[in-house]
């Protein structure tokens, strides 16, 4: 018995920076994570009203092309419109942000829904929307169970659900690196005026900072449009939900710079196309734009976002289209 006793002790004398590890990890993620947490932080806040944010009249829906495209401030001043976009996002994750949002805010009277094309056949941050915990649990497998009528391996993979738990006890086996590379503290300061920032633009935030960029953008990458069907059934949740909630909806198109336009075959534009026709055809009273604009090179800071100078234009052209009195 005193054996036991002695290799219990053992044990728990072992346990405890583990857990002690644990526990700062899930108290304190802006000591750790990366540049990109607190734009997610700040948006979950907002959609949940959990930091003292109004009911904008506007709320901009989309991935990393929406946030870094649209300026509130430039279209409308003091919050009228908020930018609820993320990076990387899709239909599913703006899904649950528009529910949560709905939740806990008045509905708006107008929503600006813009995602890339290639956001519509990859899940290709879903690792990220799992590390940032930015779904509940609940959420999670909600996902998961829509996810096995079409075998999306990204979601449901052998050990995924151990990841999942992984993930939402922030176990050092997926937050050790972070941990290492912030020396558990470092990037706060950064964080919190990130936060700031994003806050005090009503949801904008830059992604490229360069004066020109000739890049390509992600749908280079790809031959054909091809449809995720997961994606696009979480997508149509997401248009459901604004048709019912009595929002206008205005689906817009971000701007690819010139070097991808020119790069991407016209078959991949007309697949893209077809699908907004159908998307257009079934939600009549939704403005649908049909075509992807292109922007000079001049106007990126990636290759894949607009720079402040392209942001402050394509928000002009939103104002003077959609929102001219």
């Amino acid at each position: 018995m005193s054996t036991f006793i002695k290799l219990l002790k053992k044990f728990i004398l072992l346990a405890i920076p583990l857990v002690m590890v644990c526990i700062y990890t899930f108290l304190n993620p802006m000591g750790y994570m990366s540049v990109e947490y607190p734009m997610w932080i700040e948006e979950r806040d907002m959609v949940h009203k959990s930091s003292g944010s109004s009911d904008p009249g506007t709320i901009v829906i989309g991935d990393s092309r929406a946030k870094s495209g649209i300026i509130p401030g430039e279209i409308k001043e003091g919050g009228e419109i908020y930018n609820i976009a993320i990076g990387g996002s899709t239909g599913i994750e703006m899904y649950f942000a528009l529910r949560n949002y709905l939740k806990n805010h008045k509905a708006p009277e107008r929503a600006l829904v813009i995602f890339a094309p290639f956001h519509f056949t990859e899940m290709d941050n879903w690792d990220q929307t799992l590390y940032y915990n930015y779904l509940t649990a609940a959420e999670v497998m909600e996902v998961k169970r829509d996810a096995l009528k079409y075998g999306t391996g990204k979601v449901n993979y052998n050990g995924s659900l151990a990841d999942l738990l992984s993930f939402a006890l922030r176990l050092p086996n997926k937050y050790m690196d972070a941990l290492i590379t912030s020396r558990f503290n470092g990037n706060r300061e950064a964080n919190l005026k990130k936060y700031a920032a994003v806050r005090s633009e009503y949801g904008y935030t830059g992604f490229g900072e360069e004066d020109y960029n000739d890049g390509l953008s992600y749908e280079t990458h790809k031959e054909d449009f091809e449809l995720n069907l997961l994606v696009d059934e979480y997508y149509l949740k997401l248009l459901d939900l604004l048709k019912e909630a009595g929002t206008e909806v205005i689906i817009e198109q971000a701007p690819l710079n010139t070097a991808s336009h020119k790069a991407i075959k016209d078959e991949y534009f007309e697949a893209y196309d077809k699908y907004m026709e159908g998307i257009s055809e079934s939600y009549p009273s939704f403005s649908v734009v049909i075509g992807v604009p292109e922007y000079d090179n001049s106007y990126f800071g990636d290759n894949n976002h607009l720079n402040r100078r392209g942001a402050e234009r394509f928000s002009r052209e939103i104002k003077e289209r959609w929102f001219g009195e």
